[in-house]
């Protein structure tokens, strides 16, 4: 199986290929990796993502309506747990930890600002905090993905910074990280055989606010501006890429119940305490 490595998206993509000894499949996989980056960047003012957001109806193109689709529809489901305007919520965030002072409770993130007309994206208000990171990675590894296979290979693993996906013959060994390691080279909670199906996780125990002496997690609450504390990481395996990000994200906000709420998914949450829960590993 040949391996190829990129810095790409912010982050390390991993392409994996078995049955080809040359690097077209690598180079499909770049080319949609890159061609959707101009689809969604929040940062890259000629996106069409940017685009849309500033009010130019007309740049909205498939890719990106139908994102915006799930997305919406994500956000119905989870009562709005999942929400895709959340920048000024962690605005508020990182002002509180600039000023090292964290005074009145935090905003919630509102009511989504746009909503869907005979399945097209129309904006209710300012859509310039709006982002689809949460779900629009997901569906960029499995774009990627299709692109690759198209080129001929016998198994493929695309991996965007932790999000991945398999198709084809056998599998993939996946470590599940464990959320609470102190060092960087502790073993992972346990391998994970992943064949033909994709794998995310969203978690809080790294990365957060440090205000006033106090740390509290990155992953926030839209529905209530707080940052989730009860759990440290969970693990989604579901058919596809984006709905394993989009529920990681759901039920790491919501909890449990989200997940469960879909049946063919596999899960394995952790709790701030070490506590496991779902099947994924074999997890109580």
């Amino acid at each position: 199986m040949q391996v190829w490595r990129h810095q790409l998206l912010g982050t390390v993509v991993e392409v994996r290929a078995g049955g080809r000894d040359d690097d077209k499949v690598d180079t499909a996989v770049v080319a949609e990796i890159e061609r959707l980056n101009l689809v969604f960047s929040a940062y890259r003012q000629d996106s069409e993502l940017c685009r849309w957001r500033a009010g130019e109806d007309a740049a909205a193109g498939p890719d990106l309506v139908a994102v915006l689709a799930e997305a919406h529809r994500w956000h119905e489901f989870s009562g709005g747990a999942f929400h895709p305007a959340t920048e000024s919520l962690r605005a508020w965030w990182l002002d509180a930890q600039r000023r090292d002072c964290l005074t009145g409770d935090p905003p919630t993130a509102g009511p989504i600002p746009y909503d869907l007309v005979h399945g097209r994206p129309r904006r209710l208000g300012d859509c310039g905090g709006l982002d689809l990171n949460a779900i629009a990675k997901g569906y960029i590894v499995d774009a990627a993905l299709e692109a690759g296979w198209r080129v001929g290979v016998d198994s493929l693993v695309v991996n965007i910074g932790g999000d991945l996906r398999h198709r084809g013959e056998g599998g993939v060994r996946v470590g599940i990280e464990n959320p609470l390691r102190r060092a960087d080279n502790a073993p992972p909670l346990g391998i994970y055989t992943l064949s033909n199906r994709a794998l995310a996780t969203s978690g809080s125990a790294r990365r957060g606010f440090s205000i006033a002496g106090r740390w509290y997690p990155h992953v926030l609450d839209p529905r209530t501006g707080w940052p989730v504390t009860a759990v440290a990481s969970i693990s989604v395996v579901a058919d596809d890429a984006m709905t394993a990000d989009a529920l990681a994200t759901v039920a790491g906000v919501g909890g449990l119940d989200f997940a469960r709420e879909i049946p063919e998914a596999d899960w394995l949450w952790v709790g701030d305490d070490g506590t496991r829960r779902g099947g994924l590993l074999g997890g109580r």
